[in-house]
């Protein structure tokens, strides 16, 4: 296990869950419905891993009112919640991962770009809120990844320092928001590949890979 290792912090969407899938067909749908067009490669580039709020000036314009860019990034929400609602599963091994975690005394969270509807449509879905210490959401920051606001207000939350902490994410922009704030990061290769995932200890599927026995191995190993 990271030396002087005291929490590990969460993304949501395509660490907790892998609907990523889901999130792009629900842009694009989002999109068409008005009047514009968004490529696989776009979203993965461009989308995935921001927040809303940033998002919707970016395609719509800068011109529109705090209440125009919450009801636009609702729309597209809704749309998600929609499509992903008779699909919703932990990635495989999530719950046993957790409980191995919280039994050797690791605080937990989560830190998404997501807007508190999802967080809550996800992990009440899933059954999984208790086990989290803190919850951070798109509601609770100001700037998005890859800006490290989301996982150092996870840190001073949970009262740990950068050095305490492990970071899993998926996305680029989450891996940069994660070592940006001082944080070891793990990939997750939901939505971009192993060798696309760079600065990271190492790049696991799901919570059943080996690799993560290098990690932690007095948690992993012991448990065999």
């Amino acid at each position: 296990m990271p030396a002087n290792l005291k929490a590990v912090l969460f993304d949501m969407d395509g660490v907790i869950v892998d609907n990523n899938d889901y999130h792009r067909k629900a842009w694009q749908l989002f999109l068409k419905r008005h009047g514009m067009d968004i490529s696989d490669e776009e979203y993965n580039r461009r989308i995935s891993g921001r927040v809303n709020s940033e998002l919707v000036a970016m395609l719509f314009g800068t011109h529109l009112n705090q209440a125009e860019v919450k009801r636009l990034g609702e729309e597209k929400e809704q749309i998600f919640r929609d499509l992903y609602e008779h699909h919703l599963r932990p990635i495989s091994g999530l719950h046993d991962f957790i409980k191995l975690l919280r039994k050797a005394g690791i605080r937990l969270a989560v830190g998404t770009s997501a807007p508190v509807s999802n967080l809550d449509f996800i992990l009440d879905g899933l059954g999984v809120r208790d086990s989290f210490d803190v919850l951070v959401h798109q509601g609770m920051i100001e700037r998005g990844k890859p800006d490290p606001e989301i996982y150092q207000t996870c840190m001073e939350q949970l009262g740990v320092q950068p050095g305490e902490s492990l970071v899993f994410e998926d996305s680029l922009a989450g891996i940069q928001s994660g070592l940006a704030a001082g944080a070891r990061v793990v990939g997750v290769t939901t939505t971009h590949s192993a060798g696309e995932l760079k600065g990271t200890l190492c790049n696991i599927e799901h919570y059943r890979d080996g690799q993560l026995e290098s990690v932690f191995p007095e948690i992993l190993v012991d448990d065999q």
